[in-house]
């Protein structure tokens, strides 16, 4: 599963461009006498110009176009802590006392409560 993902990664974000460039790459290894590792480091890893750079420049990933460039940039996060202002509110104890009632609620089997 993980190498068809992998396979799969690959050819989503491979540009067709360079894929076709293979048998180039294939042909210019068939004409280098050295290893395949050597073959890479020598082109892929800072390559000076030298007879076959023509060649060279026609090989896959050399000079990749680029197709899309996103910039972004994050707004920078400023924190600013305050202190907190003290809110004093007064408030007046409210009582009640039984005249405050209607008599209507005394008629009644549920009556608020006398004591608070």
């Amino acid at each position: 599963m993980s190498i068809f993902c992998a396979i799969t990664y690959s050819v989503a974000t491979t540009n067709l461009a360079e894929v076709c460039k293979l048998p180039v790459f294939v042909e210019h290894f068939i004409d280098y006498n050295g290893g395949f590792v050597d073959f890479l480091i020598e082109h892929y890893d800072n390559h000076k110009e030298d007879g076959d750079w023509d060649t060279d420049q026609k090989l896959p990933f050399i000079n990749p176009p680029i197709v899309l460039m996103i910039h972004a940039q994050l707004p920078e996060a400023i924190f600013h802590i305050e202190k907190i202002k003290e809110i004093y509110i007064s408030q007046k104890n409210i009582f009640y006392h039984e005249k405050d009632f209607s008599s209507f609620f005394l008629s009644e089997i549920f009556q608020p409560p006398r004591f608070c």
